[in-house]
Order: structure tokens, then C-alpha cells, then sequence
């Protein structure tokens, strides 16, 4: 009896070591993120898909798991929203021109407010986007939605009003794609 319960911690035991990423079209997404000495969960995680490829996976991280994209939004908390380019068709000038489409879809009448907000990451004559980058959109109460390329800090946004607008390309009324918006809602 005694080898049976050993036998079945060690199985329990190996199966919680493996389940420490995710796989999403290839790309191994972590179960947690740590921002701001908080501690995130993957929330869920999808594909966007555009020009008819395959462009990036998204994650979403968030404190504890909710389907409730408005609640995520407007949340004054640690949150983080990951996505791995996975298209060698993905230019600077195209996850620009991606990301303003996003901002200005989901700001709405409010886009002008926001248009100017990156214009500094914009200007960065370094920041190159290739395929396998990593970009990190991390909301840090207080401070504001930091902005990381393959974990390097390129720009700081200050507010809360700015993380919903970006947040809110892939989770709100009008998203960028329906499907991703599900597939990090976790459903």
C-alpha cells in the first residue's frame, strides 16, 4: 500500500514539474509572469492572425484567472499582456502600423489623446522587430504600462486610462480579432 501512495505522489509530483509552459502554435508561453513583486497567471493565450498568416501568440497575465474583459481592463492592478512575433513577414514599420490600428480601434473618438503616447518608442532608431521577439506590455499600478522588447525596458506610459486603450485592443468592445480576445479570456 505504502508503494502505491509513493508511487502516485512521484506521478503527481512529475506531472506538476511539467506544467510550467503552455504551447501555442509553437510558442511555449509561461504559466506566471512577475511584475511589480506580484505574481501573474497566464489567463489565457492565443493566435493573431493577419495578412493571412500567423503573425504573433498573445498571453494575457493577470493576478487570478477571469473571463470578464471589462473587469481586466479597467483593473488598477499588476497585469502584463505578452506577445512572441512568429512571421518573418513582421517588419518595424508593420507592428507600428499594427499597434496604432489597435490603439486607434480601440480609443475610438478618444484616439487622438493617445496617438502621441509612443510617438518616443516610435522614434527609437534601435528598436528592431524581428521573428521570436518578445514584446511585454506590463502595467504596474501607480507607475504605469511599461513597454519591453525581449525583457529591456523601451518606454514607460504613465495611467491607468493609457493600459485600458491598449488592453482594450485585445479585450475590448471592438477587438483587434474575436477569436484572440476569447482565447485570452480563457474560453
Amino acid at each position: 500500500m505504502k508503494i502505491l501512495k509513493w508511487s502516485a505522489m512521484l506521478l503527481l509530483c512529475g506531472a506538476l514539474g511539467t506544467a510550467q509552459a503552455t504551447e501555442v502554435n509553437g510558442v511555449a508561453l509561461p504559466e506566471t509572469l512577475q511584475v511589480d513583486n506580484t505574481s501573474l497567471v497566464l489567463n489565457g493565450a492565443g493566435v493573431r492572425n493577419k495578412y493571412f498568416m500567423k503573425v504573433y501568440v498573445a498571453g494575457l497575465y493577470v493576478p487570478e484567472p477571469s473571463s470578464d474583459a471589462a473587469a481586466i481592463m479597467n483593473a488598477d492592478e499588476a497585469q502584463a499582456m505578452r506577445v512572441e512575433i512568429t512571421s518573418s513577414m513582421i517588419t518595424r514599420s508593420r507592428f507600428q502600423e499594427t499597434v496604432q490600428e489597435g490603439l486607434k480601434q480601440s480609443a475610438g473618438d478618444e484616439y487622438p489623446k493617445y496617438e502621441h503616447m509612443l510617438d518616443a518608442l516610435w522614434a527609437d532608431e534601435n528598436l528592431d522587430v524581428d521573428k521570436g521577439d518578445v514584446f511585454e506590455y506590463r502595467y504596474v499600478p501607480g507607475e504605469g504600462t511599461q513597454f519591453l522588447r525581449n525583457g529591456t525596458t523601451l518606454k514607460v506610459v504613465r495611467g491607468l486610462d493609457f493600459k485600458r486603450v491598449l488592453f482594450g485592443i485585445y479585450l475590448g468592445d471592438d477587438p483587434v480579432q474575436e477569436s484572440l480576445k476569447a482565447e485570452l479570456l480563457g474560453q
